[in-house]
């Protein structure tokens, strides 16, 4: 589009709020993380405020160099949406066999205006398509970047 930005997503609804900053027991567990997720969203749902931080000085908000943090008094984070997941079923075995074999995603594939920029992005983009195409060359699976919710499994 016409401006850059730093997209970002903050936890909005209270339930979410007040997991920040707590640490997270995982003992010997390589999936406790998700277990926390899966967990919570059986019986919660989500919200999670997206705000967009606009560039307005190239030379203190550089888009080369993610490492420096762009000046929240120069360019404030604008709420631009609200996202909000329904309590569900996030792992069941048919959506573990279809986000481990079958999904896709790519943050290239959308209008050439809203592509990412930055060199970081550039070697994620790089590291996106090995990994897509080795994983769906081991699964025999064809790549599926959904267009809809309904195309998920239950």
């Amino acid at each position: 589009g016409n401006f850059i930005a730093k997209i970002s997503a903050a936890p909005l609804s209270d339930n979410v709020r007040a997991l920040t900053g707590k640490e997270v027991e995982h003992g010997d567990s390589e999936s406790a993380l998700r277990d926390l997720v899966v967990a919570h969203f059986r019986d919660q749902g989500a919200s999670y405020d997206i705000r967009a931080q606009l560039c307005v000085n190239t030379s203190d908000q550089p888009i080369e160099d993610a490492s420096i943090r762009w000046s929240e008094s120069q360019s404030p984070q604008q709420s631009i949406a609200t996202l909000t997941f329904a309590p569900q079923e996030a792992y069941s075995p048919a959506r573990r066999v279809f986000a481990d074999d079958v999904l896709s995603f790519n943050p290239w594939h959308g209008i050439e205006a809203h592509r990412p920029l930055g060199s970081i992005m550039r070697v994620r983009k790089q590291a996106y398509e090995s990994s897509s195409r080795f994983r769906h060359e081991m699964n025999v699976q064809p790549r599926r970047e959904p267009v809809g919710i309904e195309e998920l499994p239950d």
